[in-house]
């Protein structure tokens, strides 16, 4: 579940570095979109399942277009998701796990492969602008196949550009994310992709 949920966030992720090709209801947000080449900041997820519990954690964010990211849980477990372009590495701290699978296999059923520039968008999900909620524009993408690893997802943007998603799965969840001191384009280390496997943890390959 925690794996299932990290791909998929990641993959919500990444359309904040993505060219939406559509003509559609927010040019503000194809505009940040498009002049957006890589991202780093902090992030704020509250996830609230069916049954009204909430689960709460946070931490940091980078990406970079097309296809690189390194999604980090700091609290309350430390989980990490990276993504160099040509395999994903999903590493459990608490459980010393690494799993390690080809990047298209575990991102092709998520919003991941269209939002990084990789397909054309507006051919899988149906756009719609909806209404302003706290104090943000909200673009809502519905996936035009049922085969997603979400619902629904919704991006909503300030004058400053995009400040929150939120994402409704299959669990019947919803999850919300908050971003924070967010820099666009700024300049990246060239090992930040990369990931050294921590010495007795197990490895699983897929």
């Amino acid at each position: 579940m925690r794996h299932t949920t990290l791909a998929t966030l990641c993959g919500l992720g990444l359309a904040l570095i993505s060219t939406i090709a559509h003509a559609g209801p927010s040019a503000d947000l194809q505009r940040y979109l498009t002049d957006t080449q890589s991202l780093r900041g902090e992030f704020q997820q509250v996830v609230t399942q069916r049954s009204g519990k909430v689960q709460r954690s946070s931490g940091t964010l980078v990406i970079a277009k097309p296809g690189k990211f390194r999604w980090e849980y700091l609290k309350p477990y430390q989980q990490l998701l990276l993504g160099d372009g040509k395999q994903v590495t999903l590493y459990d701290a608490d459980l010393m796990q690494v799993t390690i699978k080809p990047q298209g296999k575990l991102l092709d059923a998520s919003p991941a492969a269209l939002l990084a520039g990789q397909a054309d968008l507006a051919s899988r999900y149906t756009l719609k602008e909806l209404p302003e909620k706290d104090q943000l524009q909200w673009v809502e993408l519905t996936p035009k196949q049922p085969d997603q690893s979400f619902e629904r997802a919704r991006i909503g943007l300030d004058k400053a550009g995009v400040k929150a998603m939120e994402l409704d799965d299959h669990f019947n969840q919803t999850t919300r994310i908050s971003f924070d001191k967010l820099e666009r384009n700024p300049k990246l280390a060239v090992d930040i992709f990369n990931f050294t496997i921590p010495a007795g943890a197990d490895v699983i390959r897929e």
